[in-house]
């Protein structure tokens, strides 16, 4: 499990800028963000879909967490020292995501804070296990912790806007960018996946290769996190 946090310096009709570690881009826009605002930019804990090739569940659909998944999000939660300044939880719509953010911002959660699920955050292939679950079962699941007012019916088909090739991908963490900056909060919490993670910091070539750093950094990171 793997975290990062972005600064966001803003000013109207000027430039805002997501700036962390090596990475750094820059766009021109009118936005409605809160000066010196923060992006907790989260990847989700480890998943049955990061098992060894051998496990029977490796080709689940949607996979939720495994049990060490739920350890590295609870340790999280507690090694996690800006939990008073979250002003919005966000996060992709798969449950591996919503479980992550559900128990490692616990606190956050128990005050009564609803998790937006957000589309556009979804991983970038279309691979069994990141092809997500229609709204009416992960209401099954989750219940009203999750606001499930961005998810259409088929909001996990990876066809159209949500279709998996390069462009279609820089296209949907554009719309991410331009979602987060017409937001108020201070203080905002995305859970991802690992290789969307890049194309939301812009760290990724014309190609669809990752420039600059491979992995987020994490000194939070303990154990498998692949």
């Amino acid at each position: 499990m793997e975290a990062r946090i972005c600064k966001v310096d803003k000013a109207p009709r000027t430039t805002f800028q997501l700036s962390s570690g090596k990475f750094k881009f820059s766009l021109s826009t009118t936005s409605n963000m809160a000066p010196d605002s923060t992006i907790h930019l989260v990847r989700h804990a480890q998943g049955y879909h990061q098992l060894p090739l051998s496990h029977p569940d490796i080709g689940l659909r949607d996979p939720e967490l495994t049990s060490y998944g739920r350890e590295q999000s609870q340790r999280f939660c507690a090694q996690f020292t800006h939990h008073k300044d979250i002003d919005l939880l966000c996060a992709s719509p798969m449950r591996r995501t919503l479980l992550t953010t559900l128990l490692t911002f616990e606190p956050e959660v128990s005050g009564g804070m609803r998790v937006v699920a957000l589309p556009d955050a979804q991983e970038t292939t279309d691979a069994p296990s990141d092809i997500g679950s229609p709204p009416s079962t992960l209401m099954k699941e989750f219940g009203d912790q999750i606001d499930y007012s961005n998810l259409s019916n088929d909001w996990y088909s990876k066809t159209g806007h949500n279709a998996v090739d390069h462009a279609s991908l820089l296209a949907r963490a554009r719309r991410l960018r331009r979602w987060v900056r017409g937001r108020k909060e201070k203080t905002i919490v995305i859970v991802t996946h690992g290789a969307f993670a890049h194309f939301i910091t812009g760290n990724i070539d014309e190609k669809g290769q990752q420039i600059g750093e491979q992995n987020f950094v994490s000194p939070l990171a303990n154990g498998t996190n692949t």
